[in-house]
């Protein structure tokens, strides 16, 4: 994604009633370089921020406030139908942690994040570095996710865990 077009991208996003003008807000987006599919919800208060490649999926929701940052060298894929609730975050980057120097913090690492197909993001929730978030699944909302999701499962807690099986609901 071009990081320039981004900032671009979001002053005007300010300009524009938050649940306003998605087929126009999702028309900017893949201007600045992510692929968007049919259909997508992008509220006016989303934040995408890093040059990773990013790909919305048809029928897909942004809620209010929620951040997408990424680093180059790798992807946050939401698939078709996934939703990300309010002041949610997803994450594909990191750092490397070593004792050894002047800073316990190191050189940047990233890795993929996956939500795919049907799965829902709830309210205030964090996905981390590296995590699938599996079909049709649910993350309770406030939820931190440091392990994957399997399909079809609620999570939730900090960090998530398993609360029930949604395959026979």
């Amino acid at each position: 994604m071009n990081t320039k077009r981004l900032f671009f991208i979001f002053f005007i996003f300010r300009l524009i009633p938050p649940p306003k003008a998605h087929r126009f807000k999702c028309g900017l987006l893949r201007w600045a370089g992510a692929k968007v599919g049919k259909n997508v919800e992008v509220m006016s208060s989303v934040r995408i921020q890093g040059n990773m490649e990013l790909v919305i999926g048809d029928n897909c929701y942004l809620g209010h406030e929620a951040l997408i940052f990424g680093f180059k060298g790798s992807s946050i894929v939401i698939e078709d139908n996934a939703k990300l609730g309010s002041r949610t975050i997803c994450v594909n980057s990191t750092h490397r942690f070593s004792s050894d120097g002047n800073c316990i913090e190191k050189e940047m690492t990233s890795k993929n994040v996956r939500i795919c197909a049907g799965a829902v993001v709830s309210t205030g929730s964090i996905v981390l570095p590296g995590i699938t978030i599996g079909k049709m699944a649910h993350v309770a909302a406030g939820s931190v996710v440091t392990k994957d999701v399997p399909a079809y499962t609620r999570v939730g807690g900090c960090p998530a865990r398993f609360i029930r099986d949604l395959s026979n609901i």
